[in-house]
C-alpha cells in the first residue's frame, strides 16, 4: 500500500531528526512478514527519558500536521502510552511510545528497525509472555469454563425474557471463552493475543462459526449455544487431561436444567 508507506517513512523521518527519540522499529504484520494491504502501521519510538513527559503531546500535533487525521486518541492500558490515529486516506496505526526503563514491556516478538540511534536495539529480544504451564495452566482452563457456563446461565435467562438483544451480547461472551480454549487447545505454547485465525485449523474455525451465528430468534439462539458447546467440548477433551483441570459438572449440569425448562416453551 503507497500511502502507508509514505507514512512509515514520515514516521522514521521524525525519528532520525527529532533528537528525542533515540530508537524507532517497526511491530506486527509489518514486522513479521505477514502484511497485506489492511494492515496497520504498528510503530514504536523508544525516547530520552528527561524528554518524554511533554513528547506525547508534542507529538499528537505532529500527527496532524502529516496528513488530515479523522481519529486521533491515546490510552496507556497496555503499560505505556499508545497513540491511535486514522489518516483521511484510510492509513491507520498505532504508536507506541517508551523509554529504556520500560522497553522490555514495549511490545513482544519480531521486530524491524528503522532507527537505532544508540544501538540499543542491537540483538535486543522482545519476549513474549509467558506460556502458562502446570498448575497455572489447570487454574487458567477451569476458570474459562466457570466463565463459559456462567455466561451461558445469563444467556438462557435472556431468552426467557425475550430480551433477545442482551440474549445475543451473551452469546458472544460465550462465544469469546469458547474460542480462548480451542485455541489453547490447538496451541498450548501459542502467542498470546495471537488472532484465533492462525491458531485453530479452519475446517474448526467455519464450523464454530456456522453454528454461533444465530438468527435474531429464541430458537436459533439456543441451537447456536447447543451447537457451540458440543464444539468446545469435543476440541478440549485433550486439553482436560493434559492440564489436569476439572470439568465444572455439576455448573453444566445447573445451566442446562435450565435450559431443558425453557425449551418447553414455545418459540416465536
Amino acid at each position: 500500500m503507497k500511502e502507508r508507506s509514505l507514512f512509515i517513512q514520515k514516521f522514521e523521518q521524525i525519528a532520525r531528526e527529532d533528537p528525542r527519540i533515540l530508537s524507532a522499529f517497526l511491530g506486527g504484520s509489518l514486522a513479521d512478514g505477514t502484511e497485506d494491504d489492511f494492515s496497520d502501521i504498528d510503530i514504536y519510538y523508544i525516547l530520552d527519558e528527561q524528554s518524554y513527559p511533554e513528547f506525547a503531546t508534542q507529538m499528537r500535533t505532529r500527527l496532524g500536521e502529516m496528513g488530515p487525521l479523522v481519529l486521533l486518541e491515546q490510552h496507556n492500558n497496555f503499560g505505556f502510552d499508545l497513540i491511535l490515529f486514522i489518516f483521511q486516506n484510510g492509513v491507520k496505526g498505532e504508536l507506541g511510545l517508551g523509554t529504556t526503563t520500560n522497553l522490555k514491556t514495549l511490545h513482544a516478538g519480531p521486530y524491524k528497525v528503522l532507527v537505532d540511534k544508540k544501538g540499543l536495539l542491537d540483538g535486543f529480544v522482545f519476549p513474549f509472555q509467558a506460556s502458562l504451564e502446570e498448575k497455572d495452566l489447570q487454574e487458567y482452563v477451569e476458570k474459562q469454563l466457570r466463565w463459559y457456563w456462567y455466561w451461558y446461565y445469563v444467556f438462557l435467562s435472556a431468552v426467557a425474557r425475550g430480551r433477545l438483544w442482551s440474549a445475543f451480547t451473551q452469546l458472544q461472551q460465550m462465544r469469546e471463552y469458547a474460542f480462548k480454549l480451542i485455541a489453547l487447545a490447538y496451541h498450548p505454547q501459542r502467542i498470546p493475543g495471537q488472532r484465533f485465525e492462525r491458531t485453530v485449523p479452519r475446517l474448526v474455525r467455519d464450523e464454530l462459526g456456522r453454528g454461533s451465528l444465530p438468527q435474531y430468534t429464541r430458537g436459533s439462539m439456543i441451537a447456536s449455544a447447543d451447537a457451540m458447546t458440543q464444539i468446545l467440548k469435543r476440541e478440549i477433551k485433550e486439553l482436560l487431561l493434559s492440564s489436569h483441570a476439572n470439568y465444572p459438572a455439576d455448573l453444566e449440569a445447573t445451566v442446562l436444567d435450565k435450559k431443558r425448562s425453557l425449551t418447553k416453551q414455545p418459540y416465536e
